[in-house]
């Protein structure tokens, strides 16, 4: 081993992690050239582990394999007890650093002594700047700021948007309170002597705790802008997403509570504030596409005029009206109670992913159980009558068939708008390696507003049977093929091991193409579309 290469060791702690670490491993394997570098992966318990696969392809990985979800910092303490390197990098395993990322880091932490920890630009996929990788501890002003909208409205305040600080130019060099947790860099002699992150935080907080007390140590935490990252942030906590915002509030608690020398008034004011911030925080995250629940409604109200339509229509004077309004609205409430902790209402999408599957049992119990309670309450009229409710229970059954199918038609309509008026993205495929292109060819489109067309690719032998007839020719085509079809976008696809077949980026801009990456498997919305040109 040269003595002169730069050491650190990379510890990544991954949580149903299968689609994105690939690429993020592959990234990493690229900025090691020319440094020393050890690499510790553990798989937190996740429900769907690491697949060996991917394990044989990354054999310079250290894997830890944990039987229970750890916690962040928890599993993060167990990681490094491996570590030999006199730097530490936390990496998540839903980033892709840049070639120089590793090396601009170490760089900065030599020519600064007095820095304890060092955080970079962290980008969106979108390239937009992810405010989280350089903010000021929470204070009272701060986090209501935050919280009602006053730091957006005035991000260059610097009370009002001291959170993010959004003041700060983010294309200097800045001493800051805190980094972000998801890509960081700090001396190993200074992690162990804090003890690591602190084992009560089980998700969220621990980097800003970790900031925090390296402070109190008299050393400095830096924000530097040398190198670029990408985070594809919550990727994680796609499994877990109601306990995740539980777990970022109890968080906050953790931090207030601990630390509460940092504030100048009562530690109950601090935990009021900050479970008023829950609520809304919970609230906004749920449901932040208000539009999908008021279609929902209004899809509920239509089932209900059809099932009052058919009722009178068949037993107009012996139907049990308020009865049945009542049980209508117990079944759509439960219906749209259960589709905001799935999930639903966070999420653009209009799949509709398994809604009858779901909910036609959930309102045969939801039904059950409430002409039981009318029965055992006294009501036998009403229970016994429910024979005469027979055609309207039918119709609540339908509730799931009304939700889906509003969905297939704002699809359609939107599909065929962005046709006509020209504003869907025609895309191509490079990649056909082993079942790369499996999920991409489908029939909803599983990138909103993108069109794809077709694959290329250098290596058509690879290619399976069913997506063979995708293939358009191989790249070295593409000036030709984009002629023909009109394409000026290429999406990467990168596979389960982070391959990616090799393309010239420059020919391509010169043919007037974007290339961005795509990683994920396309199920579930669970992928990235990284524009490639934000990684230098």
């Amino acid at each position: 081993m040269n003595p002169s290469l730069k050491s650190c060791s990379i510890i990544i702690i991954a949580y149903n992690s299968c689609d994105f670490i690939p690429a993020c491993l592959k990234s990493i394997r690229d900025a090691s050239e020319g440094l020393d570098v050890e690499i510790i992966v553990l798989d937190n318990g996740s429900p769907e582990p690491i697949a060996p696969e991917i394990k044989d392809f990354f054999k310079e990985v250290i894997w830890i394999d944990s039987e229970k979800n750890l916690g962040f910092g928890k599993g993060c303490n167990l990681a490094e007890k491996k570590a030999t390197k006199p730097y530490l990098f936390f990496i998540n395993p839903d980033t892709i650093v840049s070639r120089d990322s590793l090396r601009e880091v170490l760089n900065f932490m030599e020519k600064h002594p007095e820095a304890g920890t060092v955080g970079c630009r962290i980008l969106n996929e979108d390239g937009s700047l992810q405010w989280a990788c350089r903010r000021s501890f929470p204070t009272v002003i701060g986090a209501v700021s935050k919280t009602i909208g006053l730091a957006t409205l005035f991000p260059k305040n610097k009370v009002l948007a001291s959170y993010n600080m959004s003041y700060a130019n983010p294309d200097e060099e800045t001493e800051v309170d805190a980094i972000s947790g998801s890509f960081f860099c700090i001396r190993r002699d200074v992690y162990e002597k804090l003890n690591g992150f602190d084992d009560d935080f089980f998700m969220y907080g621990e980097d800003l705790d970790l900031c925090f007390r390296t402070k109190k140590m008299g050393l400095k935490n830096y924000y530097t802008p040398v190198t670029n990252i990408l985070h594809f942030k919550g990727q994680s906590c796609r499994s877990r997403r109601w306990k995740s915002y539980v777990d970022f509030y109890q968080a906050m608690l953790i931090f207030a509570r601990k630390h509460k020398d940092i504030y100048f008034v009562p530690n109950v004011l601090v935990s009021f504030g900050i479970i008023f911030a829950a609520l809304i925080g919970v609230f906004s995250r749920l449901i932040p596409q208000f539009w999908k629940i008021f279609l929902d409604l209004v899809a509920l109200g239509g089932v209900f005029l059809l099932s009052t339509f058919l009722q009178n229509a068949t037993n107009a004077e012996r139907a049990p009206y308020m009865g049945t309004l009542s049980l209508f609205f117990v079944v759509a409430a439960v219906n749209v109670i259960t589709l905001v902790f799935k999930g639903e209402y966070a999420s653009a999408s209009l799949k509709g992913e398994r809604f009858i599957v779901r909910l036609i049992p959930l309102n045969f119990l939801t039904i059950l159980v409430f002409l039981s309670y009318k029965f055992f309450d006294g009501e036998e009229s009403a229970g016994m009558e429910s024979v005469a409710w027979l055609g309207y229970v039918v119709v609540i059954l339908l509730i799931p068939f009304a939700l889906k199918l509003w969905r297939r038609i704002a699809f359609w309509t939107n599909y065929f708008y962005r046709i006509f008026a020209k504003k869907r993205h025609r895309s191509i495929l490079l990649g056909g390696g082993e079942d790369a292109l499996n999920n991409w060819f489908d029939s909803y489109n599983v990138i909103p507003g993108v069109e794809i067309l077709g694959c290329v690719s250098e290596h058509p032998e690879k290619i399976t049977r069913e997506n063979r007839k995708h293939l358009l020719g191989p790249l070295s085509d593409m000036e030709s093929i984009c002629n023909r079809t009109g394409c000026r976008e290429l999406l990467v696809v990168s596979n389960f091991s982070g391959f990616r077949e090799a393309f010239d980026l420059e020919w391509l801009k010169k043919l007037q193409m974007k290339v961005y990456l795509l990683i994920g498997n396309g199920k579930n919305g669970n992928y990235a579309l990284v524009d490639l040109k934000n990684l230098h």
